[in-house]
């Protein structure tokens, strides 16, 4: 993990990523010497993250212009701010590039006018970060599932239909992969249940119903009147590609 450092060091930065461009690289906006719950660059190496941080916005600017990064994590709460500012200009500067803003407790004037993908406020756990990265780097939207107008990318857990783009819940992914990869085909409740929430129980399936209307809201035209996920009464659901 690099930190932020003098002209020499930014040129040593520089050559040393130049020879590992092949990796996905994070910018993380971070000032060192923070609680260790509002910190996250030790957390983001620890599971072989290529990451390097910038201690202030001036530092972030000029490092997102030298070293492309795939994606900003700014962790404003550990510069004692808000970081509106600096995430509007990383954002019109590299605004291809995805970005999680992280807020101190209770900020509010940042949470509805930033223009970061993912806004998180402080405190959550590594893990949740962790979580929201992995979704936002490009190489988890390689492995993408396309039929018909839908394409998934599971690892991402993004589905885009219809010009549309959302993020679903790690359930609802599971369980529209099983669909896209079962056109035309009636699935029964208990098949679908083992698939996604490995159990042969299927007394209660409001949960697999709830799943469905989610999974609609993201991929239909209109979800009050499906044309690919379309309800077999008595025994499941079908997925129809469509044209």
């Amino acid at each position: 993990m690099f930190s932020g450092c003098g002209a020499t060091c930014l040129f040593l930065l520089v050559e040393n990523i130049m020879s590992a461009m092949s990796e996905e690289i994070i910018l993380l906006v971070e000032r060192a010497g923070g609680k260790k719950e509002e910190t996250f660059g030790a957390a983001l190496e620890h599971k072989g993250f290529k990451v390097i941080v910038a201690q202030t916005g001036r530092q972030a600017l000029t490092f997102a212009e030298q070293v492309s990064p795939a994606l900003i994590v700014l962790n404003a709460a550990s510069l004692g701010t808000n970081g509106l500012r600096i995430c509007r200009l990383l954002h019109e500067s590299h605004g291809s590039v995805p970005m999680i803003h992280i807020l101190p407790k209770d900020e509010k004037t940042a949470l509805e006018s930033s223009p970061a993908e993912v806004v998180l406020v402080l405190p959550f756990t590594p893990r949740k970060l962790i979580n929201h990265i992995r979704r936002l780097l490009p190489g988890a939207r390689k492995e993408v599932t396309q039929v018909g107008p839908i394409r998934l990318a599971l690892n991402a857990r993004v589905v885009q239909a219809y010009g549309r783009e959302q993020h679903l819940t790690p359930k609802t992914a599971s369980l529209l992969e099983v669909f896209l990869r079962h056109p035309g085909e009636t699935l029964d409740r208990g098949f679908l249940m083992r698939q996604v929430w490995d159990t042969d129980y299927v007394g209660d399936t409001r949960t697999l119903d709830v799943h469905v209307r989610w999974m609609r809201e993201a991929i239909e035209p209109d979800p009050r009147s499906p044309r690919h996920i379309l309800t077999v009464r008595g025994v499941g659901y079908r997925f129809e590609p469509g044209d």
